[in-house]
């Protein structure tokens, strides 16, 4: 999602079917973030991973599965 709505507390909604993911430097800055990846909760938390990347406009997530890994970036 492209320039998400940031509440005060710097979080974005979603309901209980999808995880919010952040860019790395926005938790680590403080920093308003311009981009967030949801993922659908049906997704195992061990199949994927958030990679590190120094932007508050990128978010990079790592899926896994039996036929390979493949990255994912969401970028601003």
């Amino acid at each position: 999602v492209q320039e998400p709505p940031i509440d005060t507390l710097g979080n974005t909604k979603a309901n209980s079917h999808w995880r919010a993911v952040y860019p790395t430097h926005k938790l680590a800055k403080g920093e308003k973030p311009r981009t967030v990846m949801f993922i659908n909760a049906r997704i195992s938390t061990n199949s994927w991973e958030q990679v590190q990347f120094p932007s508050a406009d990128v978010v990079v997530t790592r899926f896994r599965t039996a036929g390979g890994t493949c990255t994912v970036f969401n970028v601003y």
